[in-house]
């Protein structure tokens, strides 16, 4: 499983207290009702389902070791990692209607 280096950073020096948002890429053979009901139990708050069966989630620092843990993630990284708002956000030529 692949675990961006954000992550990997929160992993090894979680703050009590502060939250993170992160994306949980399921696995090609995952249920994701089942990895969503696994991260509910590791303490993450499901924010929203995304294409591909991926998942947006809010949790504890703390609770990020757990999370990684979960059975059936393929990838594990910072929402951060995948916001793209506007053209200037991209290194890619990105077009944006309206």
């Amino acid at each position: 499983m692949y675990v961006s280096r954000a992550v990997e950073s929160i992993r090894a020096d979680p703050i009590a207290g502060e939250s993170i948002g992160l994306v949980l890429e399921t696995a090609p053979d995952a249920e994701p009702e089942a990895v969503a009901d696994a991260a509910a139990a590791a303490g993450a708050a499901v924010d929203r389902h995304l294409q591909f069966d991926d998942l947006a989630v809010t949790v504890p620092q703390t609770a990020v070791e757990a999370v990684c843990a979960i059975d059936g993630l393929a990838a594990v990284q910072t929402t951060d990692a995948i916001s793209i708002t506007h053209e200037d956000a991209s290194d890619e030529d990105v077009e944006f209607d309206g």
